[in-house]
């Protein structure tokens, strides 16, 4: 007997390798009738308690895989809408170059054109100098100076501008009131390169600008706007009183025109 319990007891023992191993352990047990009701409560548990593990490994394994599964789905749908963040920036990247190529050849077009156009302006009946030692034909025109000239150069800075070439546009301006600084259009001529200074941001110098329109050109047509612009400026940066002194001055001086229509409802949005 004490051979036959060794042998049982070993075999007992045996079942811890397994469901299969306990399995056989069984089978033998039952088989050398060694075995007791004991024995086989004991190995029933024991291959109920490796089957749980068995099926708690499994959901285990089933979860880790799903989880895996999932984040490699997210991964990747993260991959595609980086490239395609990638390729829209690309895209938007070579569009802007595409359009700043283009503005640049047509700036060169345009101040190619205004050179020729203002060298062959010429008055009617223009007589060209002859020899190095000729005196200067009165009849001759310096470009941008000139009825045809002067007004030619201020349409294509007008032109330039309305097209929002605007540093463009403020080289002919500036080359016209240089050529014409008392011509009739040279108070709109600052009107639009004090415009262009507020679309660049630069009150300030904006504000400055506008005011030389009323100190230079005191009579002219564009004095009223001018003063309404200095207004909106000083709105824009919070100098209320100076406005209602600006705005109260237009209605003030040009009563019934339009620009005084618009310095009172200003003045009532500001009150």
């Amino acid at each position: 007997m004490t051979g036959e319990g060794h042998v049982c007891n070993m075999t007992k023992l045996s079942s811890i390798v397994g469901t299969r191993g306990a399995f056989a352990a069984a089978v033998v047990l039952t088989s050398s009738g060694c075995a007791t009701k004991s024995d086989l409560r004991d190995l029933r548990t024991e291959i109920h308690a490796l089957a749980v593990r068995q099926d708690s490994l499994m959901v285990e394994i089933r979860a880790q895989n799903l989880s895996t599964q999932d984040t490699l789905r997210e991964q990747t749908g993260q991959l595609v809408d980086f490239r395609g963040d990638i390729s829209q920036q690309l895209r938007e990247i070579d569009r802007r170059l595409t359009r700043i190529e283009a503005l640049a050849g047509e700036n060169q077009r345009v101040m190619s054109a205004v050179r020729d156009e203002l060298a062959n302006t010429r008055r009617p009946g223009t007589r060209p100098a002859t020899g190095s030692g000729a005196a200067a034909d009165p009849e001759a025109v310096v470009p941008g100076t000139g009825v045809e000239g002067a007004e030619a150069l201020y349409r294509t800075a007008t032109g330039l501008f309305e097209r929002g070439s605007l540093t463009t546009a403020r080289q002919a301006f500036q080359q016209f009131l240089q050529a014409n600084p008392g011509h009739a259009l040279a108070p709109s001529a600052h009107f639009y390169l004090a415009d262009i200074l507020v679309q660049e941001d630069r009150l300030d110098d904006a504000l400055l600008a506008f005011q030389d329109i009323q100190r230079f050109f005191p009579n002219a047509e564009k004095v009223p706007d001018a003063l309404f612009r200095i207004a909106l400026i000083q709105i824009q940066q919070e100098k209320l009183e100076d406005a209602k002194v600006t705005l109260e001055r237009i209605v003030n001086t040009y009563p019934g025109t339009g620009v005084a229509l618009l310095a009172e409802e200003k003045l009532a949005e500001i009150r």
